[in-house]
């Protein structure tokens, strides 16, 4: 793509505007929510919440409004090996998951052994990252 092609693509002034006002209400919000789950310490959470949601809220608000119109459509973006590589490892990743979670809860009913669930699920989850 020539240089020409980059910068005629600019989204209106106005799009940026939303994103940023997007960006800082998610932030606003998540700050007040993690500022409320600890009232002891409610600006210093807040303002950990707001360090750690400001980023990905303004990302999410450049998406939402900007990159319509500054990001050129792939048209062949499905067909990337990428993509077909995280499909087949995804695929391999929920097999692998549901069998382990099957052959616990078999162990788990046939020797009658009883668990906290919290833990169980958080094996669960790691196990399907780390497969993936």
């Amino acid at each position: 793509m020539s240089k020409a092609s980059f910068t005629s693509r600019r989204a209106p002034f106005h799009h940026y505007v939303l994103a940023i006002i997007l960006g800082a209400i998610l932030t606003v919000a998540v700050s007040v929510l993690v500022g409320a789950s600890n009232p002891d310490d409610f600006w210093l959470a807040a303002a950990i919440g707001a360090l750690c949601a400001a980023y990905p809220a303004m990302s999410l608000g450049a998406k939402v409004f900007v990159s319509n119109h500054t990001v050129a459509r792939d048209a062949h973006g499905e067909q990337s090996v990428e993509l077909q590589w995280m499909r087949q490892a995804g695929a391999g990743a929920f097999i692998d998951v549901l069998v382990a979670t099957i052959a616990a809860a078999m162990v788990l009913v046939i020797g009658r052994i009883a668990v906290d669930a919290l833990p169980i699920l958080l094996a669960l989850v790691g196990l399907s990252a780390v497969d993936a």
